[in-house]
């Protein structure tokens, strides 16, 4: 049965079904939510209903069109989303899209079309596509995914039908990264770092994001604040190699978003000391260490600054750049702070 393998939704599978069992289906949709929580798989299963030759709210899995839809040859199945190596959906691959919409359905009743990454279209592909959603062609479907709606056109938006996928509760994805045999205490942490997305908490895992934020927070209590641009030798290194530009920078943001985080956690400690709810709780001691004679003026601070180099990286900014931007900052207001209290 469709929609079988969506776990941890069930609200908004509840949404769809009631949808197809009256027959009343938008021209878009729009699925919102952070990545790994099961969106794409959601919208697939959605096209998988839409265009079964059965009908009703569940694909049989033995039509035409359910196996051709298996095989990845269903004429009237479309996919859009940012290419490999790029940051946008082009604007060609929306123009492709509406020429495609125009021509009548070659199997099933309707042709189909998800949009991943319609929250990364520029301002230009918007205005193109929102033609086709301001006159939408009647044999025709979107089903559109985002992370967001911030990113998203008001008039966008408005003329899809909106259906929001949550993250989980961190002990749920706790629960299924400890089947995964992931220890306890990172199954912990990235439970609460992956934002409830078990899917983006399996993919820490797999790129060391655990260890990688413990050899982090070990540089901050051991390295001096003159010391302070062998970050950027250490964030560098740890960016996979042979990945594109792009791919590179969503890496960077990860690391980054790690030591604003231990920042945080030692404005914490410098606040509530024991008492302390730290998101990185096996780390007590080489946090307090670090935030030894650190006021939390300056550590806010610093977090803030680490929050503002995430942006730039993901504005294009050059990587070395930014981080040596970024840390002589950091270094300038740690000597700073150190020589008005008399050393560190």
């Amino acid at each position: 049965m469709a929609f079988e393998n969506i776990q941890w939704q069930k609200r908004a599978v509840a949404m769809l079904r009631a949808a197809l069992r009256t027959g009343l289906i938008p021209h878009a949709y729009l699925l919102v939510g952070p990545g790994g929580v099961g969106r794409l798989s959601l919208a697939r299963e959605l096209a998988g209903v839409l265009l079964c030759g059965k009908g009703g709210e569940d694909r049989c899995g033995k039509c035409r069109n359910c196996l051709l839809l298996e095989t990845g040859s269903h004429p009237d199945y479309h996919e859009v989303g940012v290419p490999e190596g790029k940051q946008e959906v082009p604007i060609d691959a929306v123009r492709t899209m509406q020429r495609q919409a125009s021509v009548k359905p070659l199997q099933a009743d309707r042709r189909v079309f998800v949009v991943r990454d319609v929250d990364r279209m520029n301002i230009a592909a918007a205005n193109c596509f929102l033609k086709t959603l301001e006159e939408p062609p009647g044999s025709c479907c979107f089903i559109l995914i985002a992370a967001s709606l911030w990113d998203i056109p008001p008039t966008v938006v408005s003329r899809c039908r909106v259906v929001k996928l949550a993250g989980l509760p961190p002990a749920q994805v706790e629960e299924a990264l400890r089947a995964d045999g992931v220890s306890a205490e990172d199954a912990w942490w990235l439970a609460r770092r992956s934002w409830g997305s078990p899917g983006m908490a399996r993919a820490f895992k797999e790129m060391g994001l655990p260890e990688f934020n413990r050899q982090l927070a070990k540089a901050l209590c051991e390295l001096s604040a003159e010391d302070n641009f062998r970050f950027t030798e250490m964030l560098l290194e740890a960016m996979p190699e042979g990945s594109s530009r792009a791919e590179a920078r969503i890496v960077l943001q990860d690391l980054l978003e790690c030591l604003a985080v231990l920042y945080r956690d030692m404005a914490a400690l410098a606040v509530a000391g024991d008492k302390a709810e730290l998101f990185n709780r096996d780390l007590p001691e080489p946090l307090r260490k670090a935030a030894a004679g650190c006021s939390v003026d300056e550590l806010m601070e610093w977090a803030d600054r680490t929050l503002e180099a995430i942006e730039r990286v993901g504005a294009n900014a050059n990587e070395r750049v930014t981080l040596d931007d970024l840390f002589s900052h950091v270094a300038g207001a740690a000597s700073a702070g150190r020589g008005s209290r008399g050393g560190r």
